[in-house]
């Protein structure tokens, strides 16, 4: 009874000069969350989260560590350094985490906003012409994600300026250069892309590679039987003389 009225006057006269830290991580990623340097003389450490609930509870003069039944196989603590440790980090362990020296005075030591994350999915983009156009280089660009799509017109392979959309955590940009159209999808802890080739607009270049690797195989083949059938008749020649010559 008497160390829960000492946390409750506590955590009514905390103070602190802490800055907040926002950490973002993947779905199943760990991560370290450290207290200020140096700490002030405590007796007991919380680590807590969203302000209700006890991740971890340390006694310094026993060096006893009680983490919460919720978290007992995912949180590890430093008891040198005051460091937690989650492991296999879930979208449900978002919000905010502080670290409270309790002693004579509660002083926060440490507070973070955690974010955890799914990985992006690689966007889709495409292209196709525009509706009643018969010009094959006059096309709409199409860029999307699960909840994000950027569309804009391209035309004899100059198209509008790149841009950008978002929701939340994510954002879908487009960028162009001279030789491709890049879609990347991203947010704090991945991202992923894709790229659509200039060469593909209008079908020039393609026609024109596809033409010259015809010729230069044909190429090859017309010489490679040509000397084929020149070392032939050149060793029935030889055959044929030799015979001759015996037979003389």
């Amino acid at each position: 009874m008497a160390l829960m009225l000492q946390l409750i006057f506590t955590l009514f006269t905390l103070s602190s000069n802490t800055e907040c830290s926002d950490v973002f991580v993947s779905v199943g990623d760990s991560v370290q969350l450290h207290t200020q340097e140096p700490v002030p003389e405590f007796r007991t450490l919380f680590w807590r989260f969203n302000k209700n609930e006890n991740v971890l509870e340390y006694l310094k003069k026993y060096k006893d560590i009680t983490p919460s039944p919720r978290l007992r196989d995912r949180v590890e603590f430093n008891n040198e350094t005051y460091t937690l440790t989650l492991k296999n980090l879930q979208k449900t362990d978002s919000g905010l985490y502080e670290a409270i020296a309790a002693g004579d005075k509660g002083s926060v030591v440490a507070v973070y906003t955690l974010s955890v994350l799914d990985p992006v999915e690689a966007p889709v983009l495409s292209a196709f012409p525009k509706e009643s156009s018969s010009d094959l280089c006059n096309i709409t660009v199409s860029c999307r994600s699960d909840d994000l799509s950027i569309n804009f017109m391209c035309y004899n392979k100059t198209c509008q300026e790149k841009t950008e959309a978002q929701s939340g955590n994510t954002v879908l940009s487009v960028f162009i250069n001279e030789r491709s159209i890049i879609c990347n999808h991203s947010n704090q802890v991945s991202w992923k892309n894709a790229v659509l080739e200039m060469r593909r607009f209008c079908g020039e270049k393609d026609s024109v590679s596809s033409s010259a690797g015809v010729s230069v195989c044909l190429l090859k083949i017309v010489l490679f039987s040509t000397a084929l059938i020149l070392m032939v008749s050149a060793v029935i020649t030889v055959h044929i003389r030799g015979r001759l010559r015996k037979s003389s």
